[in-house]
């Protein structure tokens, strides 16, 4: 018997909306900073976007993982500081 829960019921579902739509924020200069210099605001979009990539990739490997009954979270999480220590 399957007792995986469907993606949308799962903590890291919300947390990964909620890292995306900060990141979104970000870049859309909904959340702005006091700081107006240029290289502020070029850092502010690189980390807007690498705050939305990094949160959608790693939702996208735990899922992956847990439907394939073979979870190995010493694994996962090498797998997604990988990833962030690349973007």
């Amino acid at each position: 018997m399957n007792k995986d829960k469907p993606g949308y019921k799962t903590t890291e579902f919300w947390a990964m909306i909620i890292a995306a739509i900060f990141g979104i924020m970000l870049v859309t200069e909904i959340i702005s900073i006091k700081d107006t210099s240029t290289i502020m605001l070029y850092t502010k979009n690189i980390m807007g976007g690498v705050i939305t990539a990094a949160s959608v990739v790693s939702y996208i490997f735990s899922r992956g993982k847990v439907k394939s009954n073979n979870v190995n979270y010493t694994q996962l999480l090498k797998d997604i500081e990988k990833i962030v220590n690349k973007a």
